[in-house]
């Protein structure tokens, strides 16, 4: 049986795994370890050695009418933008540099931009987006301080074993947040305003995460830590080529954050949406909600490497082939410039085609390809102007709160065995819960009974790492009661 060899990253987070994707002549794909990487060594969490289930789903290409082709497809496409007002378009990060840069010539052709979905961008002022900007994993192993505002066994396991080489080095590592960590050597709960008391200084390291439903205000009090501080910060971003995509998007002040855009469909501000290999029914917390705002579009055109939710409803589906095949560069959250081995253009095809439909230019792989290179491979100063004023400390909430715990599995709606919730001793005593039982929670979506899981919470937070029906955004009050 024949059987090609692909050397690739992992499309699970921003991290960029490297691996070897073993494809044969049916289709059939299975992974191998890459342990010559330097971002892994030849390590991978859950998510990337489920990748098979991933790629399973295929993509296809749909147009009006039975049977179409994906020529049909973008000449459908093409056809629809010509005369469509308001449009927007979204590529997250989840596809390379080129098919990126690609799509933004597309979107300078229609007078549009391209948004990368993460609103805090759009909100903090643009000389501080380069604290937002990678900082190298080796550096976290050799830091004399490490602050947590994350739990890297959920969001980013391959980190756990940059913070145990770091405690090997004699690092100490605090969490600050709502879950305490096995491997830290103090769990606090600290308001922004109590964040002095960290000690933090040039030899500390910050790690934190930047994601389309990061606030702002959030983000902006890590930051100005940092710089009372002079502690290095590291955003960790969800997505495969986050940080690509990031850097290369010029407009960022003037593009939407994701949730910004679903507001705007909702409000009839937008009326065509283009997504390239961006899914906003996996993204948005509220699935439900999310796909009835996307119906209300008078054109939804998606172009992707695999099936989702999105491209059951979209109008226009143009596929391209899976992101282990194409050729094209990453870059991963430390800033780190990836390439794939992959030689496989039909993705920038499809969009140069579709430029050329719009009445514009044609444009090739090698084009883009060191319009990528000459962006990425400069050196990205600290601006020394950044300060954030006005930070908005979010009120106290009473009762208990439902909160997200994003993770590889929740941004790709992959199915996971993470089938609980995390609460705290106290609750579990409050309401008498017996060992094998379940925890019921409402919503003003509704109640789901869930199995539960048992950590050191501070009192109120319940935590979930998959996403619920009941949900009806990042962060949720609820009614809890025993079942």
């Amino acid at each position: 049986m024949k059987e090609s060899i692909y050397q690739t990253v992992c499309p699970g987070c921003g991290i960029g795994c490297g691996l070897y994707i073993r494809e044969d002549d049916q289709g059939a794909i299975s992974t191998d370890f890459l342990k010559s990487n330097p971002v892994n060594l030849g390590k991978l969490c859950r998510f990337g050695m489920k990748l098979p289930h991933y790629y399973s789903s295929g993509s296809f290409s749909k147009a009006d009418g039975p049977g179409s082709s994906k020529e049909d497809a973008i000449r459908d496409a093409a056809a629809r933008l010509k005369g469509a007002e308001k449009v927007a378009m979204l590529s997250v990060g989840n596809t390379t540099c080129e098919e990126h840069i690609a799509f933004g010539r597309i979107a300078q052709t229609l007078g549009s931009v391209v948004n990368t979905g993460i609103q805090a961008y759009s909100k903090l002022p643009s000389e501080c987006h380069s604290y937002l900007e990678g900082m190298s994993f080796q550096d976290i192993e050799h830091a004399n301080k490490i602050v947590l505002f994350i739990d890297p066994y959920v969001q980013y396991p391959l980190l756990v074993r940059r913070l145990l080489a770091a405690k090997r080095n004699n690092s100490h590592i605090i969490s600050v947040g709502t879950k305490e960590l096995h491997l830290a050597d103090e769990n606090l709960s600290l308001a922004p305003e109590q964040y002095g008391q960290l000690g933090l200084d040039n030899n500390s390291v910050i790690i934190t995460d930047l994601h389309p439903h990061t606030d702002a205000n959030d983000i902006g009090q890590v930051i100005n830590l940092s710089l009372e501080t002079g502690a290095k910060m590291l955003a960790m971003k969800p997505f495969v080529n986050s940080e690509g995509v990031n850097r290369l998007s010029q407009v960022k002040n003037d593009a939407h954050g994701l949730s910004q855009l679903m507001d705007d469909i909702k409000k009839g501000n937008i009326k065509t949406l283009v997504l390239l290999d961006s899914d906003p029914i996996e993204l948005m917390p509220d699935t439900d909600e999310t796909m009835e705002s996307l119906k209300k579009l008078d054109n939804l055109i998606v172009i992707s490497s695999r099936k989702s939710l999105v491209t059951e409803i979209a109008d226009v589906v143009i596929s391209t082939e899976p992101l282990y095949r194409k050729a094209g560069t990453f870059m991963n959250s430390e800033g780190r410039f990836q390439e794939n081995s992959g030689t496989d253009v039909t993705g920038i095809k499809a969009l140069s085609f579709l430029n050329k439909e719009l009445g514009s230019e044609e444009f090739g792989y090698e084009q883009l390809h060191e319009q990528v290179k000459a962006a990425l491979t400069k050196e990205i100063p600290k601006s020394g102007l950044c300060k954030i004023e006005n930070l908005v400390t979010a009120p106290h909430t009473d009762g208990h709160v439902l909160k997200y715990l994003y993770n590889p599995f929740m941004w790709s709606n992959q199915p996971d065995d993470n089938d609980f919730v995390i609460i705290n001793l106290n609750l579990v005593k409050d309401l008498k819960l017996k060992k094998g039982g379940k925890i019921s929670l409402t919503s003003d979506k509704g109640t789901i009974k869930m199995r539960y899981s048992i950590e050191k919470l501070p009192d109120g937070m319940i935590l979930t790492a998959r996403k619920l029906p009941i949900s009806l955004s990042n962060t949720i009050n609820v009614k809890v009661e025993g079942s």
